[in-house]
């Protein structure tokens, strides 16, 4: 019956384990102190923001940013990101692939330093079997969030 028990995922409701555990509770007043939103900010915006600390690696849309044909459309999903303070529109989220692609006209429009691009030995295969070279890697700071028009 242990060994049962121990393989059971356990859920524990968060009040409880702040309320009884000090580290714990510190660490969600350090996080809730530093952590600022506007002040115009709506309760339905507010509980967005609450969503995403408690949502892990997920992509969140509000009602209004589904299309007509509901959330079980197949149609690829293309979010806008802001990298190095530039708007970069149309990337393609596919959190199903192994690679992150960048063309290098994407690239060539960002502001950054060649010498952060590595170079890399990869070799990608696309799907109509054809061989890339990669031209190198790098890291680039994105920012994801909601658009304000």
């Amino acid at each position: 019956m242990i060994e049962q028990l121990n393989k059971t995922p356990a859920r524990v409701c968060l009040l409880e384990l702040l309320m009884n555990l000090e580290p714990h509770r510190a660490l969600l007043v350090k996080i809730l102190n530093e952590a600022h939103i506007a002040q115009d900010t709506s309760v339905e915006g507010f509980g967005g923001i609450m969503n995403n600390i408690t949502t892990n690696n997920y992509l969140t849309f509000a009602d209004k940013e589904i299309p007509i044909e509901g959330r079980g459309h197949n149609r690829a999903l293309h979010v806008s990101v802001k990298c190095l303070d530039h708007i970069v529109a149309k990337v393609l989220i596919d959190n199903g692939s192994s690679l992150n692609v960048m063309p290098k006209s994407t690239l060539d429009k960002l502001p950054f330093n060649a010498p952060h691009l590595r170079s890399s030995s990869m070799v990608v295969r696309a799907f109509d079997g054809s061989h890339w070279d990669v031209r190198g890697e790098i890291d680039l700071p994105i920012q994801i969030g909601p658009h304000r028009c």
